[in-house]
């Protein structure tokens, strides 16, 4: 049998609203603690396709498909 690991992230918990009863599948006012919030958050974003592929700024692929010198370098504006 295994020993859950206690710390600041499972010990706190929030309340759902309907927006996460929506994204995570909770039933609305619920306890859930931040780790099954996040695990349920990367579920949602991994069965809908929703993971972002390229870089917002430069349009770079996130994959790393290209080898590093061929990799576009560019500032974002700031």
């Amino acid at each position: 049998m295994s020993k859950t690991r206690r710390n600041a992230l499972t010990e706190q918990s929030i309340v759902i609203d309907d927006v996460l009863s929506m994204l995570t599948g909770h039933p609305r006012g619920t306890m859930v603690s931040f780790t099954e919030i996040t695990k349920s958050l990367h579920d949602y974003i991994k069965s809908n396709g929703l993971r972002q592929r390229f870089c917002p700024h430069c349009n770079a692929p996130l994959n790393g498909s290209l080898p590093a010198q061929q990799m576009p370098v560019a500032v974002p504006p700031t």
